[in-house]
């Protein structure tokens, strides 16, 4: 662990404000058709043991915030003594990232509640039941998890939306936010899908930009209007003119991510937009909030569509 966390490098001499993403394992609940997790991935998992050494050394590094990811974290029996444990040794932000659907257990999100968890991160698919159990694969889960952001609202807690952009959703992003804002939520993010890994090959999932700006915008300025905010983390900002202020580098989040078998910077991933074009050298954002554009994108479109903002 220290070996991973420790690597601090320019900029990260302090660590107050590193967000520690522990991803406990790869299982799932679920297999939905974007998840670039493979069967031999699904495979790997950290131990109770493996867990609670990451969180204490990194609190002993200075780290009070942490998230536990997956896979699906909340099927694990271990999640909520772990969350218990992080809050146990100090940690004030406890984020747990999941599928939503065993929220749809009241009685286990009021036992999320009560263990620690501040920030509850929910993967959205769609907003009918038809087009949700087409990505999930699973019967009836549009309302489960439905259920699961009510059950979290009721609690009192204000749970964040993870929508993905791909070829099958981007048409009706301004929809599901008006959906779910209609359920009660207020914070919406959005990610491009990922040409990596299980879903390299999914190239039709992935259009280019340019063909789904419009609708991307559409879901901007719907949320703008029902009052509720919403970003986007994948998109560089030259290619969604005019709403720059929409967008969010994942380097201004300084997370470091623990699995099962590696450590790493999220900003340095294969999931990240982190790759600067000569285009960019011309840009304003150069070296700055703009990391540049993901690799995956720029195998599959290039960097046609970087235009340079003066």
């Amino acid at each position: 662990m220290a070996e991973g966390i420790d690597e601090r490098g320019p900029g990260l001499e302090d660590l107050s404000d590193v967000l520690l993403d522990v991803i406990l394992g790869y299982e799932c609940n679920v297999c939905c058709d974007y998840c670039s997790v493979t069967d031999e991935m699904r495979r790997h998992n950290m131990t109770t043991r493996e867990a609670v050494a990451e969180i204490a050394q990194a609190r002993a590094l200075g780290v009070h915030r942490v998230s536990f990811g997956g896979g699906e974290p909340t099927i694990r029996k271990d999640l909520l003594p772990l969350v218990r444990f992080a809050r146990d040794r100090g940690y004030d932000h406890v984020k747990v990232a999941s599928n939503g659907l065993m929220y749809s257990y009241e009685r286990f999100a009021r036992e999320a509640v009560e263990a620690g968890v501040t920030q509850f991160n929910l993967s959205v698919m769609a907003h009918t039941p038809a087009l949700y159990e087409s990505i999930m694969g699973l019967p009836g889960a549009l309302d489960l998890v439905r259920r699961g952001v009510e059950n979290l609202l009721a609690l009192g807690q204000r749970p964040i939306l993870d929508l993905i952009i791909k070829n099958d959703t981007v048409a009706h992003l301004a929809d599901i936010v008006t959906y779910w804002a209609g359920v009660g939520a207020r914070d919406f993010v959005l990610w491009l899908v990922s040409l990596t890994d299980r879903n390299r090959d999914n190239l039709a999932s992935l259009p280019r930009i340019r063909e789904m700006r419009d609708d991307i915008v559409r879901a901007f300025e719907t949320a703008r209007s029902l009052g509720v905010f919403c970003e986007s983390r994948h998109i560089p900002r030259c290619m969604l003119p005019g709403y720059e202020d929409f967008v969010r580098d994942l380097r201004q989040d300084r997370v470091i991510v623990v699995t099962p078998g590696s450590r790493f910077r999220l900003w340095e991933s294969a999931i990240s937009a982190n790759t600067y074009t000569d285009k960019c050298r011309e840009c304003k954002y150069y070296q700055g909030v703009c990391m540049g554009a993901r690799n995956d994108y720029l195998e599959r479109y290039g960097d046609e569509e970087i235009e340079p903002i003066r």
